[in-house]
């Protein structure tokens, strides 16, 4: 039983081992943040942060510099970084570098539901089912709903969808930014959670945090031999075991 134990033990440090550094990436945003999407300039309201005029749309940038990271969970590439606010209360700006700690699990459970009901109308009329619909908007309009849906998502202490009421507001959108807005709010009660294995986001003391798409990946060849030498060892020891029971 103790070597049964040991072997237990060794698995779960060989596997602890792979994961619990923390991973890390630097983000460049591109000096013009909007590229390729476009923006919407709104007006929000927050609990703590009055009425301000923010622009809203789906940034765009690069990533470096990666720790305990494969590039594969980026889905687009290291060039083709893109990325929405999830954080109102700090700021950004194109053309700086931000390291950023990724947080696999850094999203809400509204913000998936949000998300899931985007991807519903991103979809429609798709023979493939895209995950990463959202990170696609076809226009600013698009990617401004978007991105106001996600701070809706987050900072809605209510579980209405109202831009108009609550601990979230937004105003002064565009009529087609509010089309958006509607048809993607009109599917959260009719569409599926996103996975949150295809989410995750970018962490920053200073800076917006981010989120961004996250292709599930198998574990690292490194980690794969830890964890198979491990299970070699738990199945010699069992049938040692058993032959001295027998």
């Amino acid at each position: 039983m103790k070597s049964y134990k040991n072997a237990l033990a060794f698995l779960a440090c060989a596997f602890a081992a792979s994961v619990s550094s923390a991973s890390t990436i630097d983000v460049k945003f591109d000096a013009n943040i909007f590229e390729g999407s476009g923006y919407d300039n709104v007006t929000i309201k927050a609990a703590n942060l009055g009425s301000v005029d923010v622009s809203a749309g789906r940034f765009q940038g690069s990533a470096s510099n990666l720790v305990n990271v494969s590039s594969s969970i980026f889905v687009d590439g290291l060039n083709n970084l893109f990325m929405y606010c999830y954080d109102i209360y700090q700021e950004i700006s194109g053309g700086i570098s931000v390291k950023y700690t990724i947080n696999q699990t850094g999203e809400t459970a509204r913000t998936l539901d949000f998300l899931g009901a985007v991807n519903k109308v991103m979809n429609t009329g798709k023979s493939v089912y895209d995950p990463f619909a959202w990170l696609h908007p076809v226009n600013g309009a698009q990617g401004a709903a978007i991105q106001i849906g996600i701070w809706e998502s987050k900072y809605e202490n209510g579980t209405q969808w109202d831009l108009n009421s609550g601990s979230f507001k937004a105003s002064n959108l565009d009529d087609a930014t509010t089309a958006w807005w509607n048809s993607f709010k009109d599917e959260i009660d009719h569409s599926d959670a996103l996975d949150g294995r295809y989410v995750m986001v970018l962490e920053n003391s200073t800076y917006q945090d981010m989120i961004v798409g996250d292709p599930p990946v198998l574990p690292e060849p490194g980690s794969l031999a830890l964890i198979a030498l491990a299970l070699g060892g738990l199945v010699v020891t069992q049938r040692k075991t058993a032959q001295r029971v027998f």
